[in-house]
């Protein structure tokens, strides 16, 4: 099951909070009498998507630095992703050039990391593929690096971040997202889950596997435009 994780730089209560969930194992346990928030989901509890929850075996491992700002927003999926994951963690911060679990991970020669970043020197999944299948003698396996946030406050931690900031990049092509309940910036903007979805699916071929990703999205999306009806009614 996905868990959650702070940067060093980062201090926040401990009490369990929209702003501060708990991806444990013991997760899905009663909820904390004094939390008005699903410690799960991170949703409010008159509104959690547990019960749309799947649990999804990637093979792939995802990892997802998530800006501040994002850990408590009520329209935000990638508690949702990592909830439903069970390779992938959620690591709340801005500079994590002092961390060490990220130095760690890019310094551990049994994987190589790849950011998705959709730039100029971006290269596609496929190209990827076909660059790891002439490298025979390349056994490290592979795992993605996923920033959460605004466009801008995602460059603002790219750019906080060298180690980042030089990680090769692939990109996943133009896809018109379906995030109807948040402003987007250009139409192939994406929700976090969204991303992890295209990104798994395709680099694993297994679209249906993760077919689960897309069902939560669009129940979030259903269960925000319901209440935006509702209070227009």
């Amino acid at each position: 099951m996905g868990t959650v994780k702070k940067s060093s730089k980062l201090v926040r209560e401990s009490v369990i909070t929209q702003s501060n969930p708990d991806l444990s194992d013991n997760m899905k346990q009663s909820n904390d009498k004094n939390s008005r928030y699903c410690t799960r989901c991170t949703r409010a509890l008159k509104a959690c998507l547990c019960d749309y929850i799947v649990p999804v075996d990637n093979h792939t491992p995802l990892y997802i630095l998530q800006h501040p700002n994002e850990v408590a927003h009520p329209k935000g999926t990638a508690a949702l992703l990592a909830a439903s994951l069970q390779q992938c963690e959620i690591h709340v911060g801005e500079d994590f050039s002092r961390d060490e679990w990220l130095s760690g991970l890019l310094a551990d020669p049994s994987r190589r990391c790849y950011l998705l970043w959709p730039d100029e020197d971006a290269i596609s999944l496929t190209d990827l593929r076909q660059q790891r299948e002439s490298e025979s003698s390349d056994s490290a396996a592979v795992a993605f690096i996923l920033l959460d946030g605004t466009w801008r406050k995602a460059y603002r931690m790219l750019q906080s971040n060298p180690a980042l900031a030089h990680l090769p990049r692939i990109g996943i092509g133009a896809i018109a997202g379906q995030y109807a309940i948040r402003k987007k910036p250009f139409p192939d903007a994406l929700s976090t889950i969204e991303a992890g979805y295209h990104l798994l699916s395709r680099w694993e071929g297994r679209p249906e596997h993760y077919a689960p990703l897309l069902t939560l999205f669009n129940r979030l999306n259903t269960q925000w435009q319901d209440f935006a009806e509702g209070r227009r009614a």
